[in-house]
């Protein structure tokens, strides 16, 4: 019988657009426009949501709101809910404990899923990071997820890479990412 193996496996969970697809999903947000989520910040009122329409149409995270009324006149434009979008990721992450007893909140738009001795369950490692993806765009929600040996490995691939996995090499597969990767102020 081998001996059992003492590496970890992570898979990071990113929610890209939670606050919107959360509103969309609810049938709150209006078909026909794209839409754009605010809050008050430092005395002015910026984006923290933007659905894919909005986005499409150059919107960003951080841009004020009078500038993106101004892009987009017919911009729809929705009070941030961070509880309701709290909930939201809750139940998400409670759904998530199908696939692994070890789910963990990183709010405000993630999950970290320990799936170390589990993954084989649903057909390895890769199967079940697919799996989870296309679920969850299924109900709705625009996702990203990866696999890595390190939670921090694996925030950094879903966030900012176009692999899904490390390699062999974890420090080639992360030297390319932006500094924002490294999760830092």
């Amino acid at each position: 019988m081998p001996a059992p193996s003492n590496s970890a496996t992570w898979l990071a969970i990113y929610l890209p657009r939670l606050n919107t697809d959360r509103l969309i999903r609810s049938g709150r947000a209006p078909d026909d426009k794209p839409l754009a989520i605010y809050a008050k910040e430092a005395n002015a009122f910026l984006l923290t949501g933007v659905d894919a329409r909005a986005s499409a149409l150059g919107l960003k995270l951080a841009m004020s709101l009078a500038d993106a009324r101004a892009m987009q006149p017919g911009l729809a434009a929705v009070e941030a809910e961070p509880e309701e979008d709290a909930r939201a990721l809750g139940h998400i992450a409670a759904w998530c404990e199908r696939f692994t007893p070890i789910v963990v909140v990183d709010a405000p738009d993630g999950l970290f899923l320990d799936v170390s001795g589990c993954a084989h369950l649903f057909g390895g490692e890769e199967a079940l990071r697919d799996q989870i993806v296309t679920r969850l765009n299924a109900q709705g929600f625009a996702a990203r997820a990866a696999l890595a040996p390190t939670p921090g490995a694996a925030w950094a691939l879903a966030r900012y890479s176009k692999c899904a996995q490390c390699s062999a090499d974890i420090v080639q597969t992360l030297a390319p990412l932006p500094i924002e990767a490294l999760r830092l102020e």
